[in-house]
């Protein structure tokens, strides 16, 4: 079967790489007479850059791209909104992806200088695409990849109503150096808070930044103008309120390859394709710029085409499972677009939070589901019990997670150590020689080293970083809760201290500058409501934890007891209990816990230490999960992403 492919943007090229992997006969033509440079760079998801390394083969082809991994939002004076971690996204110049693409083909497969006319047709189906130039190419499936303004997609449905343009945005590549620290490489995003303007700028590689301007286009009442100078002039004239950072990068820029790109969507269309002719990229649908999501959708709608084109039982049924498959996404990122364009517009009224990077996943946004036990945990950052028990608090999840709801609350175990005296501890020293004690008693890694290292003055700052997470998600909260454990009891960090804080926080997915000043005002609020808690319900010790159904208490453990009282409990309360049965891998343990000890999985998998040693080397030799050596054990951890081959680094 042979394919044409109208369309030699990345969508088109992607799209005919990927058939040719399956053996197709695939011909791509493009209207552009040479490769143009424009688009100048975008940001790519770790879902687009996996398709784009498939496409690797014995030629060595590389792709040029630049990981990204903090976005930060500010205010023009400063002041900080938002800072992320950015896992998997990277960006590249687009001169760069074509350039790469493009090496894959030949004149013979790759013709450029075709302006698409329209199509011959031969009992209603296509049998020829027709170019202004006279050429002609007959094939079997028409794929249509001309972008925004596709003329293929006119062809099968007629013009689209496209939104009214209310967002300019100018783009060009500064020569201002990118990238300062090669392990924190930041998306910095400029806001204004009171109308609709903003600067961005992205590391295109060490020594270059792609920038953008988005603006209310009434704010510009045509001072662009259609020079250079004129476009440079208004730059500055409207980011004149903007930091210096700003106006360094427009310095560094050539405002001769600098265009203004005229923002405008159009709604889902009802189908993608018409007979044998199908449509994909921006020729199939457009969401405006806000969402980061153009090139990778791209992408993906070309794998996913592929897939059903060469899994179905004809190219009909392709299409219909090509269009079912897209859609939904699709249609949420247009929503996605035009939500952030509404805040965008009127910033006084609508928050940025929640709508940055639409394609950074958020796990969260699930539909909670009530279950019948409610567990009451009090708990401190730096209880070693509470460490303790942690294995257990897991088995229960795994075996039981349909029957309970925890719920965290902090309990204040050290204010400071001004008049602390709580049982045989009474200074640091005595709380390094419990740890150790406990470590060795126990079997569990807990390094004391850190209270004569680094002794922490006080629990709460951690204590009310957990309640400040909390409103930002109760999920990435315990994440937080957790990461910071493993941080004091096992790396030896001291977690009173924000820079600890704030890294274990980005690490879990959270906002950090919005964590900061909720820690010095709603979190606090709530961390002394947990205190003020606690002392109603006479806790003292830690961990307290009670099981409750509906409002009433049925039982109250208090400090470090075994698996099978909590399992009691829980079979008391709801005697028809079922534990769960289903078989989890132990890869599959590492993606949901992150981490283990040898004798943690072992509890929890209810295996011996010889045997889950033997099951731990095996995915540490396959490059499954790494190990952590510390002074009183190791410590297993799950790879969250294969080791690729990145970019040189900044020097």
């Amino acid at each position: 079967m042979k394919v044409v492919i109208i369309g030699g943007g990345i969508a088109g090229l992607a799209m005919g790489l990927l058939l040719r992997k399956e053996n197709w006969e695939v011909v791509i033509n493009e209207r552009s007479s040479s490769m143009v440079n424009q688009g100048h760079a975008f940001l790519m998801s770790e879902d687009g850059l996996s398709i784009l390394n498939a496409f690797t083969d014995a030629q060595n082809h590389e792709l040029q791209k630049q990981n990204v991994n903090l976005f930060s939002l500010k205010r023009p004076d400063g002041d900080e909104e938002i800072r992320i971690k950015l896992d998997g996204w990277h960006c590249m110049k687009r001169v760069d992806l074509i350039a790469y693409l493009n090496s894959f083909f030949t004149a013979e497969t790759l013709k450029m200088g075709r302006v698409f006319s329209h199509f011959l047709f031969e009992n209603k189906l296509a049998i020829a695409a027709v170019f202004q130039n006279g050429d002609i190419e007959y094939g079997d499936l028409f794929i249509g990849a001309d972008g925004s303004n596709s003329k293929v997609r006119e062809s099968l449905f007629g013009k689209v109503h496209f939104t009214p343009i209310a967002v300019h945005e100018i783009v060009g590549i500064s020569k201002k150096r990118a990238i300062t620290d090669p392990e924190k490489v930041l998306f910095q995003k400029y806001q204004s808070k009171t109308k609709g303007l903003s600067f961005g700028f992205i590391p295109a590689s060490c020594d270059e930044s792609v920038w953008f301007m988005q603006y209310d286009v009434t704010l510009a009442t045509g001072k662009e103008g259609d020079s250079p100078e004129t476009l440079r002039h208004f730059c500055f004239e409207m980011l004149q309120e903007f930091p210096d950072e700003v106006r360094n990068v427009l310095e560094a820029n050539d405002f001769s390859s600098t265009y203004i790109w005229k923002t405008r969507d159009f709604d889902t269309l009802p189908s993608f394709h018409k007979e044998n002719v199908v449509l994909i990229g921006d020729a199939a649908h457009l969401a405006l710029p806000f969402t980061s999501a153009g090139t990778t959708n791209a992408l993906l709608d070309a794998q996913t085409l592929t897939n059903a084109l060469t899994t179905s039982d004809s190219i009909t049924v392709a299409f219909k499972k090509y269009y079912h498959e897209r859609h939904k996404d699709l249609t949420n990122h247009l929503e996605q677009g035009r939500a952030l364009k509404k805040s965008f517009l009127d910033p006084k009224k609508y928050s940025e939070q929640g709508y940055v990077l639409p394609l950074v996943s958020d796990k969260d946004k699930k539909k909670p589901v009530q279950k019948p036990i409610t567990i009451t945990y009090f708990t401190d950052p730096i209880c070693s019990t509470c460490w303790v028990i942690q294995p257990v608090l897991r088995k229960l999840q795994l075996v039981y997670g349909d029957y309970i709801d925890i719920q965290y609350h902090m309990g204040g175990l050290l204010p400071s150590w001004k008049n602390y005296d709580r049982g045989i501890i009474k200074n640091p020293i005595d709380a390094a020689k419990h740890w150790e004690e406990i470590s060795k008693e126990y079997q569990v890694i807990l390094d004391g080293d850190i209270w004569i290292e680094d002794p922490l003055d006080s629990s709460y700052p951690p204590s009310i970083a957990f309640k400040a997470a909390q409103l930002q998600s109760n999920d990435k909260a315990v994440s937080l809760l957790r990461r910071l454990q493993e941080m004091i009891f096992i790396e030896k960090k001291n977690i009173s201290k924000w820079p600890e804080i704030e890294i274990a926080a980005l690490n879990c997915g959270l906002n950090s500058a919005l964590l900061l000043k909720d820690i010095n005002g709603k979190g606090l609020d709530l961390f002394n409501e947990d205190l003020a808690y606690a002392k109603q319900l006479q806790v003292t010790t830690f961990p307290t934890i009670l099981f409750s159904i509906g409002n009433e208490l049925k039982t109250t453990i208090s400090g470090l007891q075994p698996y099978e009282k909590f399992e009691q409990v829980i079979q008391e309360a709801i005697p028809n209990v079922v534990k769960s049965n289903k078989e989890i891998s132990a890869l599959s343990l590492f993606q949901r816990f992150n981490n283990m000890t040898e004798n943690e999985y072992a509890f929890i998998t209810d295996t011996t230490i010889e045997e889950s040693t033997v099951i731990l080397n095996d995915l540490h030799n396959d490059g499954l999960i790494e190990k952590y050596d510390s002074k009183n054990g190791m410590v297993w951890i799950y790879v969250t992403k294969p080791k690729n081959k990145t970019s040189s680094p900044c020097v």
